[in-house]
C-alpha cells in the first residue's frame, strides 16, 4: 500500500508475483499510478519508492536497470558524451583498448558519430537523452528492466530497433506505455490499474486483454 498522502492511498493491498521472463505491461488512465507503482518495484536504491506498508522481495540473481520518465538526474553533470558513456564502460571492468572500442561502439550503436560524442550531455533532446539510456542499460547487462514511457521523444525508427532490442532481451520486463501498438508487440501479461484497490493481474497479450474485457 502506497500513497504521496497516506490517508489516500494510490495502490492499496496489492499482492503480485512475477516470474522470470515476464513481460509485463502497466497500463491505465493518466494519474491513476502506473508511474507510482512501477516507482515502487524499484526501490528506494534506484530512486524510486518504498511502500508505507508491506514489502517488494526480489530473488537475489535479480539485477535491477531502471529507465524513468523524468531522467533530467541522469545527465545533470555535463560532461560529454564519450565520458558519460565510458563511466559506465569502467563499472563493467573494462579496461584499455577493450574500452575504447566500446565506448566508440555503443555510441555508434546508438546513432551518434562524428562530432556527436564531444557534445556536452545537458544540450541533447529527449530523444537522443533516451538513446544514451538505453546504452546505459546494455552496459550494465541487467535482467529485470523497469521502463517507464520508453518510446516517448522516439521516432518511428527508433520504435522499431527498441522493439528488436527487446525481442532479444532474455530476461524479466515491466514498463509502463501509453503506445498500444509497442504493448501489443511486447506484453505477454497485463496489470491494468483501475483504482486504488483495483488492479487486473492478466496473464497473456494485450488483445488477449481487450477480448476478454469485451473492447476491440
Amino acid at each position: 500500500t502506497f500513497g504521496y498522502d497516506p490517508a489516500n492511498p494510490i495502490i492499496k493491498n496489492f499482492t503480485f508475483t512475477a516470474d522470470a521472463n515476464d513481460r509485463i505491461a502497466i497500463i491505465g488512465e493518466n494519474g491513476i499510478g502506473k508511474t507510482t507503482l512501477l516507482k515502487l518495484l524499484v526501490g528506494p536504491g534506484l530512486h524510486g519508492l518504498a511502500p508505507q506498508f508491506g514489502t517488494v522481495k526480489w530473488a537475489e540473481k535479480a539485477k535491477l536497470g531502471y529507465y524513468a520518465q523524468d531522467h533530467a538526474d541522469d545527465f545533470a553533470s555535463g560532461e560529454n558524451l564519450t565520458d558519460w558513456i565510458s563511466g559506465y564502460v569502467r563499472e563493467g571492468g573494462y579496461e584499455g583498448d577493450d574500452a575504447e572500442t566500446l565506448i566508440r561502439g555503443t555510441l555508434g550503436r546508438l546513432l551518434f558519430k562524428g562530432d556527436d560524442v564531444k557534445k556536452s550531455v545537458k544540450v541533447i533532446s529527449g530523444g537522443e537523452q533516451g538513446r544514451m539510456l538505453f546504452g546505459k542499460l546494455m552496459l550494465q547487462r541487467k535482467n529485470v528492466l523497469l521502463l517507464d514511457e520508453p518510446t516517448n521523444h522516439m521516432d518511428m525508427e527508433s520504435i522499431e530497433s527498441l522493439n528488436s532490442g527487446i525481442a532479444d532481451f532474455s530476461g524479466t520486463l515491466f514498463f509502463v506505455s501509453h503506445d498500444r501498438a509497442f504493448v501489443s508487440s511486447i506484453a505477454t501479461r497485463i496489470l491494468e490499474i483501475r483504482g486504488p484497490g483495483d488492479i487486473v493481474d492478466y496473464r497473456g497479450t494485450y488483445e488477449e486483454y481487450l477480448a476478454s474485457q469485451g473492447i476491440e
